[in-house]
């Protein structure tokens, strides 16, 4: 953004908690700016606080999410629902574990993936089982007690997936409990996920380059600002990258 004379200013909120997030909203309604990359996990704030936007005039970019019903600029990440797909054709009978929301019930994100996952097993004819496990961010104990109950009653559990960027409490878990028959998937790269990765505890991450996502919305508002000049598209999908062990060491998330 240096080459438009812009600067970037960063609010940031908890992605669990959706209470932080309003909290931030309040906080940009008096703040004055010229445009605005937002990440849309909390999808029923968003709309209405863009549509605050539509009619200040202000330009705004979604990453992480698309919102299809807004009138954003541009929306740069991937797709959610693919990225769902791609899980369910990495995976048995599954655990789904699904991290509890101070406040909501999960992000625009995940559900999307979830809906991706879903659809992919409907219609590979999945004749296994999905099982559920509400987690605590932040509770070792409790996670540990809802896990050994689950796969006491079950099993023939073999798989695992969350949707959000959680899976290294699973990683853990099973870890913990030497458990190497079950396959995990999980999203994002962030440190404690890609550990369990490297030490085999994780089968698969998939990635979606969260920095490319940021860089190519600010440079894209800085055009449109500066140039009066749209993206070529307004949905730009971001490749779904699949990390395993063996190529972690080789993936350079911060490369734009």
């Amino acid at each position: 953004a240096r080459r438009y004379n812009i600067s970037v200013r960063k609010f940031f909120f908890d992605q669990y908690d959706r209470a932080s997030f309003e909290k931030l909203l309040a906080e940009l309604r008096d703040e004055a700016f010229d445009g605005a990359v937002i990440a849309t996990l909390f999808a029923e704030m968003v709309t209405p606080f863009a549509r605050e936007l539509d009619e200040r005039g202000i330009p705004y970019v979604f990453v992480d999410s698309n919102i299809p019903e807004c009138n954003q600029l541009a929306y740069f990440g991937t797709s959610s629902f693919d990225a769902g797909v791609v899980a369910a054709r990495l995976l048995s009978d599954i655990v789904v574990g699904n991290i509890i929301h101070r406040g909501d019930g999960g992000s625009n994100q995940c559900r999307s993936r979830e809906e991706g996952f879903r659809s992919y097993l409907r219609e590979k004819g999945f004749r296994g089982q999905l099982h559920y496990a509400a987690l605590r961010l932040d509770d070792e104990g409790y996670n540990r007690e809802v896990l050994d109950e689950l796969f006491l009653r079950h099993p023939a559990i073999a798989g695992a997936v969350t949707f959000n960027s959680t899976c290294y409490i699973l990683a853990g878990y099973l870890a913990a409990r030497r458990r190497t028959d079950v396959r995990l998937v999980g999203y994002d790269v962030i440190r404690r996920n890609g550990q369990m990765l490297g030490a085999g505890v994780v089968t698969a991450l998939i990635a979606q380059r969260p920095e490319a996502q940021g860089y190519r919305g600010v440079m894209a508002l800085c055009e449109w600002l500066v140039e009066r000049r749209r993206p070529e598209t307004t949905v730009n999908h971001m490749p779904i990258d699949i990390l395993l062990k063996e190529n972690i060491q080789y993936y350079k998330n911060n490369l734009i």
